[in-house]
């Protein structure tokens, strides 16, 4: 049953999370869209997040790798915004279950996500929470960038950040530390990404997460390289994930601009195969 919000009509939960709730809509010209809005009494850091997601996709110009913004303002009380209606799922949803979507377009998808990461850094911002759940995935293999709401203006250079909202296991040593970071914290949880995407797995394994955090701070630890998992992946393409999760940022790509250089020579030459190691 579809129930009335301001001049929307809500008709399907997508996505409830704890501080926000995704539904697919419809607006007063009967028009499909994604209504993004807060929770019943939020917390004050939750508005302040949202606030700063919408600031941040409003000031983004478009990218066809990045979540359409339409509009936003307020219902019944509750912020909102409007977004464009993506028909697929997100990258764990999809990873887990092997969809065919995923297996077919594997290539598209990294090149994507790099594409639309680039584009962030170009017009400078870094996202700080990138990760499988916040890639949307369509039916075609097209993936969106979303969920802006930690991410922050890239500093001259880098910048310790006192409170960091995120998701540890694809954080990068200097992050879980709090120590000063910049936009190379956005190509570390791009190689997590990356490398759960073709092997299922993530590169610091652990039982726990207590463990894996450890394995992440642990400078001596070499994780397999992804080719181990899935001999689809090319050796280059290995080879470029352990430099995105370099421990010393520093040995990291500079930027996103030579990383997805380099990214679409080496996809351009092959195209990944799924076959995962059990």
């Amino acid at each position: 049953m579809s129930q009335k919000f301001g001049k929307y009509r809500l008709h399907d939960a997508l996505n409830e999370g704890g501080m926000t709730e995704i539904w697919l809509a419809t607006d007063e010209h009967e028009q499909v869209v994604a209504l993004r809005r807060l929770r019943p009494r939020p917390k004050s850091s939750a508005s302040k997040l949202f606030k700063n997601g919408l600031r941040v996709l409003r000031k983004l110009p478009p990218h066809p790798h990045i979540i359409g913004y339409r509009t936003h303002g307020r219902a019944q009380g509750t912020p909102y915004m409007v977004l464009d209606y993506i028909n697929g799922g997100n990258l764990k949803q999809l990873t887990l279950r092997q969809d065919s979507v995923i297996e077919e377009n594997v290539s598209d998808v990294l090149i994507g996500i790099a594409d639309a990461l680039e584009h962030m850094h170009d017009h400078g911002w870094m996202h700080l929470d990138l990760k499988p759940e916040n890639v949307m995935v369509d039916l075609r293999g097209h993936a969106y960038l979303l969920d802006f709401d930690t991410a922050m203006p890239i500093p001259r250079r880098p910048k310790r950040i006192d409170k960091t909202s995120g998701t540890p296991a694809y954080m990068p040593p200097e992050m879980l530390r709090g120590r000063a970071l910049d936009h190379r914290a956005d190509i570390f949880a791009f190689g997590v990404t990356a490398y759960e995407l073709l092997t299922h797995r993530r590169p610091f394994a652990g039982s726990t997460p207590g463990e894996t955090r450890k394995n992440q701070l642990d400078e001596n630890y070499r994780f397999p390289p992804a080719s181990k998992f899935n001999p689809g992946v090319p050796a280059r393409l290995s080879a470029l994930l352990r430099q995105c999760l370099a421990f010393d940022p520093d040995r990291r790509y500079p930027n996103m601009t030579i990383l997805n250089a380099q990214l679409h020579t080496i996809l351009g030459v092959q195209t990944i195969q799924e076959s995962i190691a059990v």
